[in-house]
């Protein structure tokens, strides 16, 4: 399936300014205790009485902090929590550090794959005494990187080889 290019950058555009507001808080780490325990505690609420705002058994609670601590609650269940405690569970899925925007991940893995690439037929052509200068070589990776990316080429997310 042919992916159209101009659809493609529309829709990273539109992606990208939703998760601008994102920016500043990505690298911060949830509490420790996790989002529940944290903000319940700071409202100064107990697990007794966030478990009959909930609807369910105060032991509940607790192990439901425990699995939010460890990652492995649901969506589901920390939105609900996060009602009863008159909040609103808000999630995104934003680009790891090191990485500004969804267009810098996508510049390295092109680039990755080029270099692959190039790193291939370089090591052919040197053992036929046919190698070309390191300049010559991050031109062309360079030039490589940017063909992959402008076709949209789906090679640059297969399982990366090292």
């Amino acid at each position: 399936m042919k992916t159209n290019r101009k659809n493609l950058l529309s829709q990273r555009s539109l992606i990208e300014r939703k998760l601008s507001p994102w920016a500043t808080v990505r690298a911060d780490k949830a509490p420790r205790s996790g989002w529940i325990k944290a903000v319940r505690g700071a409202l100064g609420m107990s697990t007794r009485q966030l478990a009959e705002r909930v609807g369910i058994d105060q032991s509940n609670i607790t192990r439901l902090e425990e699995r939010e601590s460890s990652g492995k609650v649901t969506l589901e269940t920390l939105g609900a929590v996060a009602k009863a405690m008159d909040c609103k569970l808000v999630y995104a899925v934003v680009p790891n550090d090191g990485y500004g925007d969804l267009e810098m991940i996508v510049d390295g893995r092109a680039r990755h794959l080029a270099r692959q690439i190039v790193d291939r037929t370089e090591h052919s052509m040197r053992l036929e005494k046919q190698g070309t200068d390191i300049h010559d070589l991050e031109e062309r990776v360079s030039a490589l990187a940017n063909q992959l990316k402008n076709q949209m080429d789906a090679r640059i997310w297969e399982k990366v080889r090292e």
